[in-house]
């Protein structure tokens, strides 16, 4: 996976995801759940605490699960074993598993076309990805706007994404290795618009904080965090819901979105 860097207090969360959940970590859930093989073996490469894989456990009993990551999770694997990524190679033999998933991964590290390569070397043949990836680089975008007030690392140093994909890009990258059987857009207008705008006041702080350590979305219990942070959970909530709804609405359409999911079989 390469030198990729990562904010000290960089934790995504451990705990699963209701893929009903009308939210975007929801969505996102959802087509994971809906788009793995029922059974077989499936690693999360990036897998982070492993809350997609625990994801997986309680909505696909059936899969067998396996998690790599640059850093060892804080909390101890239960429900999928974990390996620690030491260089440019997953620690897997060829053509180990019968699915991977890549959620919010490609974008951290400095060769995502060799992640991919790599990624499909411990593919079975015929085996299946399913990913996530923020489409940040785009010439109309709002992160566009924020680079020009801001600096063009704002969005390095706010939340370690090294690479900015535009649709045409991350396409090109994935095509190389894999056949896209399905694909989804995500952070339409209004998400697009707040992750933007959220993650360039991360600037600031106290708000970045409150995003690694205190957000709703992250932190299984915020209740004794005090009113101010309830109130800024609040208005996240409200934010994600709303921009689920879109998303929803046009999952088939690709202009002004910001992220998109697909499903693919190795070439």
């Amino acid at each position: 996976m390469g030198e990729s860097t990562f904010h000290e207090d960089a934790r995504w969360g451990d705990e699963s995801v209701d893929p009903n959940e009308p939210s975007l970590p929801g969505l996102k859930a959802r087509f994971l759940v809906d788009h793995v093989p029922a059974s077989g073996s499936v690693l999360d490469v990036g897998c982070g605490e492993g809350k997609l894989l625990r994801t997986l456990a309680r909505h696909t009993p059936k899969l067998t699960l396996h998690g790599c990551d640059i850093r060892v999770p804080q909390r101890a694997p239960d429900v999928f074993t974990f390996a620690q990524v030491k260089g440019d190679e997953l620690p897997y033999p060829e053509q180990t598993f019968d699915a991977a998933m890549l959620f919010d991964v490609l974008e951290h590290v400095p060769d995502p076309g060799a992640l991919l390569a790599q990624t499909a070397r411990v593919l079975r043949p015929g085996g299946k990805l399913v990913a996530f990836v923020p489409v940040e680089g785009e010439a109309l975008s709002f992160y566009r706007l924020f680079r020009k007030l801001l600096g063009d690392d704002v969005y390095v140093e706010t939340k370690d994404h090294i690479q900015a994909f535009s649709h045409a890009t991350i396409a090109g990258l994935v095509d190389r290795e894999f056949s896209r059987d399905s694909t989804a857009y995500a952070y339409h207008f209004a998400g697009h618009a707040m992750d933007a705008a959220f993650f360039a006041a991360q600037k600031l702080k106290k708000l970045r904080e409150f995003w690694w350590k205190k957000n709703t979305f992250y932190v299984a219990d915020t209740a004794d965090q005090g009113a101010t942070v309830g109130a800024m959970n609040g208005v996240l909530r409200l934010a994600n819901h709303l921009a689920f709804l879109e998303s929803r609405a046009l999952v088939n359409v690709r202009a002004s979105a910001a992220g998109v999911l697909f499903a693919a079989t190795k070439r």
